[in-house]
């Protein structure tokens, strides 16, 4: 008889705690689908005011005080966004089971941080290339970024920039340019040729580079210093 009390109770004590665990694994669903709501919420935000200022570069209103002003709320939208990041990363790592946008949300909030914030989280950036969630071209781009506003060469070419008084576009300085090609093949990146073209209407040629290496560094300088 107590043999069989103790197995009802066995049997009772499991079957609440897979009721628990169940209600666990339900209560992760939720908080997944909250995040992944806030994460497309957030990329829609960062990337819609972003169009609107390449629009605007195109249109050459690069000086004028509607620019000015949408840069300033772009900058505010970014510190909101980071924000937000920061929060989800530090109550869940970064999640799995993510959409392939809310992956990229997390990696381009990251990207337009400041640099002391790119340092921080570039080894959560590598660890998420490594588990596969984001293209190791995001890590690249992402490194290009650092080193230039560090005051150093660039390694992939994925960074252009933009003369304020005339608006002519320079690749900023590069570490070895005869192998760019090469090293932007090895992580999943076009060529100089067809990225330049696509993205910026550019072309590209090592001897053009070399001519317009003084004013790019120029450039690239003073928008460290901004």
């Amino acid at each position: 008889m107590k043999i069989n009390n103790i197995m009802i109770r066995l049997k009772h004590i499991f079957f609440l705690t897979l009721i628990g665990l169940h209600f666990v694994a339900l209560a992760q669903t939720n908080s997944l689908k909250d995040v992944q709501t806030e994460l497309d919420s957030i990329y829609t935000h960062d990337q819609t005011i972003r169009f609107e200022i390449m629009k605007m570069q195109k249109e050459g209103k690069l000086q004028t005080d509607e620019f000015i002003a949408l840069v300033t709320k772009m900058k505010r939208t970014d510190a909101d966004n980071l924000n937000k990041i920061k929060a989800i990363l530090d109550r869940y790592g970064w999640p799995n089971d993510l959409t392939d946008q809310g992956n990229q949300t997390i990696f381009l909030v990251i990207q337009h941080a400041d640099i002391a914030t790119q340092r921080e989280y570039l080894p959560l950036i590598k660890k998420a290339v490594e588990d596969k969630k984001i293209l190791p071209s995001n890590l690249a781009i992402l490194e290009d970024r650092i080193a230039l506003r560090s005051g150093e060469k660039q390694i992939y070419g994925s960074q252009v920039v933009i003369d304020q008084n005339t608006g002519i576009k320079y690749v900023a300085p590069l570490i070895d340019p005869d192998g760019v090609n090469q090293r932007r093949k090895s992580v999943g990146l076009p060529t100089m040729e067809e990225y330049l073209k696509q993205s910026f209407q550019m072309s590209w040629s090592l001897d053009q580079y070399n001519k317009d290496y003084i004013k790019a560094n120029e450039v690239a300088q003073k928008m460290i210093n901004q």
